[in-house]
């Protein structure tokens, strides 16, 4: 339970203000769409990053009660984010499959997806997972900001608040480059790229005598 409430916390620290100013209605996210082979829309990564940032606003919504059972309802709090959570996996991949985003993203996001899962997950009882989260988030974090992590740091709240902020503010500049990013690749890449092997020459027909 403390590790996730901790985490919590960090997610709100580091991004409880951003989500208010980006949130958008669903309907409202999908700037660029792709039509895949089924004829559904899928979501440009754009589209897909909004959808994580109004997600996050679920982490910190109070669960809701029942009030005739006093039972969680079902699909609320952590159950809904948990099931957007997929949905949002699952978003990914038909983007990737029509083209509309690259692996690099792809692959940027899920791993986005899998923290936050870990984040999300019901608690630990006896800590019987807490070598693998640890594991998760400090690679997170050092892949991220090149900062060494442990959980029993006094900064390591902030430090994973900074990650998870750097890493949306990347993925977004990788969306918003792409044209310049490409037009580089063109201009360096003679420079970088070995030279193609040199064509070998048939040998000539011999002349008859």
């Amino acid at each position: 339970m403390k590790l996730r409430i901790l985490v919590l916390v960090t997610l709100v620290l580091g991004f409880g203000l951003h989500a208010g100013d980006l949130a958008v209605p669903e309907a409202e996210m999908i700037q660029v769409a792709a039509t895949a082979a089924d004829g559904t829309v899928a979501k440009d990564g754009y589209a897909l990053l909004d959808s994580l940032l109004v997600l996050f606003e679920n982490l910190v919504a109070p669960e809701k009660k029942n009030e005739a059972s006093e039972k969680n309802v079902p699909l609320s709090g952590l159950a809904l984010v948990d099931s957007r959570l997929s949905q949002l996996a699952k978003d990914a991949q038909l983007a990737l499959k029509a083209g509309v985003i690259d692996k690099i993203f792809y692959n940027r996001y899920e791993r986005m997806l899998t923290i936050f899962k870990l984040v999300t997950m019901p608690t630990i009882r006896n800590e019987m997972l807490k070598n693998l989260f640890m594991k998760a988030f400090e690679e997170f974090i050092w892949d991220t900001t090149y900062e060494t992590w442990k959980w029993e740091d006094k900064d390591s709240i902030a430090k994973m608040a900074a990650a998870m902020e750097e890493e949306f503010v990347q993925m977004q500049f990788y969306l918003d480059t792409r044209q310049a990013r490409e037009e580089f690749k063109k201009k360096i890449g003679r420079r970088i790229l070995p030279p193609p092997p040199a064509a070998k020459k048939k040998p000539e027909a011999q002349k008859p005598e």
